[in-house]
């Protein structure tokens, strides 16, 4: 008798362990697993760090946007609105740790995303200056931001974006 007494003490001890462990698989693995998710896209990369340190000589920054692109590192897309300068607007572009040059050849006939100048380190973090951008290129569902970059343009303001990708965490 006391040997089926505690085989059934037994069972039951294993059965609520079952259930304990399933009950935690069922709720703690997908609630762990949404918060790594939003952890790892909301990461502090390198990117977004560089790009919120570039500074435009005259210019104010208009937006900052983080693009995810798959499980790609994400690219920082700093856009800035000022005066038309002359003679060279690229020249005032300060992007830390990226040394910029010019592009050699601009695309005849150009009117919107005119790549001027870009440049890149040797572990592949890399940026790229673009005047007049267009304001619905990178901005969908981000309503304010295509508001502002927007009614920049119709002030008759020149945009400048300064996108920053390929950097490390």
């Amino acid at each position: 008798m006391a040997d089926t007494d505690i085989r059934g003490r037994r069972g039951r001890a294993v059965r609520l362990g079952r259930i304990a462990v399933a009950v935690v698989a069922v709720v703690g693995v997908p609630m762990f697993g949404i918060h790594r998710y939003q952890e790892w896209l909301n990461r502090p990369v390198e990117s977004v760090r560089i790009a919120e340190e570039v500074t435009v000589a005259g210019f104010e920054r208009v937006a900052l946007i983080v693009s995810s692109p798959g499980d790609d590192l994400p690219d920082a897309l700093a856009y800035f609105a000022g005066p038309q300068p002359y003679p060279d607007p690229a020249s005032g572009i300060s992007v830390p740790s990226i040394p910029l040059r010019p592009v050699d050849r601009l695309e005849p006939g150009a009117t919107q995303d005119i790549l001027t100048a870009r440049g890149s380190r040797p572990d592949y973090c890399h940026a790229s200056v673009y005047l007049n951008p267009s304001p619905w290129t990178y901005t969908s569902g981000k309503q304010k931001v295509r508001a502002s970059l927007a009614s920049a343009q119709s002030a008759g303001m020149l945009l400048v974006l300064v996108r920053v990708g390929g950097c490390g965490v």
